[in-house]
């Protein structure tokens, strides 16, 4: 296997990887020491490896190779935006291989601020959690929900290691987030599953729900997240009048059209 860096030293490629020069002393000798999928992608990223030196580290490994970069899809199918609106007090969105928030609903703005209003980029549900104050504000526990939120985006992210927009997206969350750089630096690791949490919004105060995930047959790469609200403190009947006092983007756009806009402007934040 050839390498693109001549000039690296042993203990170079080793600290670039973020490994032990014994260690990667270690792979180098071909001894019997576990390696996961995810070192393999950064010793890649450190020689510089192409897509065929790529597969040939991991079948030495006895590893699956990375999967090809799937396609960044940006919008849904009609059918998917009408189940979407249909489920008018369950917030609920659709994101992209990247965690970038493609399609949501009314409750989705209602309750964690009009999102619809922001970049692509903001949009992500990585970088709201940790570079967004208001994200941060209204989360309950917001260090524990974090944590779980880079674990599952390091699961999810750990096959696309080579994707050169994540390397962008870790450097440049890295940088506005102290937290993110050194949570992402211990690489932890978890599926995603059904997780409690609590949002205190602003006018209708804390509210309890419970966060479903689940995955779009047709598109892999996509995923249906869902807040239902839990029978706590009154949750379900305050997060209804909550999304009926919510006038929509879409909405004031229809009444401005037609001459009746008078609703209140307020940030639902």
């Amino acid at each position: 296997m050839r390498r693109r860096t001549p000039g690296l030293r042993r203990e170079e490629v080793a600290q670039i990887a973020g490994v032990s020069a014994s260690w990667y002393t270690w792979l180098e000798q071909g001894r019997e020491i576990r390696v996961s999928v995810d070192v393999l992608g950064r010793i890649s990223r450190a020689l510089q490896l192409n897509g065929d030196e790529i597969t040939y580290l991991f079948e030495l490994a006895g590893l699956e190779a990375p999967h090809a970069l799937p396609e960044v899809v940006l919008s849904v199918n009609p059918t998917l935006q009408r189940v979407l609106d249909r489920m008018e007090f369950v917030p609920a969105y659709v994101h992209n291989h990247r965690w970038d928030r493609i399609a949501w609903n009314k409750a989705a703005l209602a309750l964690m601020g009009d999102f619809s209003r922001e970049p692509l980029e903001d949009r992500n549900t990585v970088w709201r959690t940790f570079a967004n104050p208001i994200v941060r504000a209204y989360t309950e526990d917001w260090a524990h929900i974090a944590q779980v939120v880079i674990a599952e985006f390091h699961a999810s992210v750990s096959r696309y290691f080579d994707d050169p927009w994540l390397m962008g997206f870790v450097a440049r969350l890295s940088e506005a987030s102290p937290e993110f750089r050194l949570w992402w630096a211990r690489r932890d690791v978890i599926r995603r599953r059904e997780e409690k949490t609590v949002i205190k919004h602003a006018t209708a105060g804390a509210l309890h729900l419970e966060r479903s995930i689940f995955q779009i047959p047709y598109d892999p790469g996509l995923s249906l997240v869902l807040f239902t609200p839990i029978d706590t403190e009154n949750s379900p009947a305050r997060l209804k009048a909550l999304v009926e006092s919510f006038s929509s983007p879409r909405e004031k756009s229809v009444r401005k059209r037609k001459g009746t806009d008078h609703v209140d402007e307020r940030s639902a934040r």
